[in-house]
């Protein structure tokens, strides 16, 4: 219940920075969220061994800056490379989810920030198309083996302890 009220509250504050109702902004993260529930599952559960949880890593990641990069970096120019996640190994691509705004980025991260997760997590401040266009231009011609690089070190010592990147390290 405090979990759903915070992310409320985030994205009523979203909204009012962009002149937009709450509901508006959650219908907007909801509906290109879409996009990402064909993979990830509607409730962000993902498919053990092919795709991850989104539901409680949003946020989890989302709570400092190296994974509020890495999240929207995943998004803008997808992920590849093997990556752990509670003890599996995961060996697949994400593509970028192209056409996306910096304000399209924002609210779909918005919205999977909001998905419950097993366990109780802060709630992360909610994500502006400034900010989304601050992190794009840091990492400017980043490809997916780039995003990869970025993830390393986000979960450690997080809910999600068990998340790892494996590979080359940069």
């Amino acid at each position: 219940m405090m979990r759903n009220l915070s992310a409320f509250v985030a994205l009523v504050s979203l909204a009012s920075l962009h002149g937009a109702s709450a509901a508006e902004t959650a219908d907007h993260g909801a509906k290109i969220y879409q996009r990402c529930a064909a993979c990830h599952l509607p409730t962000g559960a993902g498919v053990p061994g092919a795709f991850p949880a989104l539901a409680g890593r949003v946020g989890v990641a989302a709570a400092n800056d190296a994974g509020r990069d890495y999240l929207v970096m995943t998004v803008a120019a997808g992920l590849m490379g093997e990556i752990e996640v509670d003890g599996v190994k995961i060996r697949g691509v994400m593509p970028a989810q192209a056409g996306l705004t910096d304000a399209d980025i924002a609210a779909v991260l918005n919205y999977a920030s909001s998905l419950k997760a097993p366990a109780a997590t802060a709630a992360a401040k909610p994500f502006t198309a400034e900010e989304v266009a601050a992190i794009r231009g840091r990492h400017a011609g980043a490809n997916p083996t780039a995003v990869h690089a970025i993830r390393s070190g986000v979960f450690d010592g997080a809910a999600s302890a068990d998340d790892k990147s494996s590979g080359p390290e940069k």
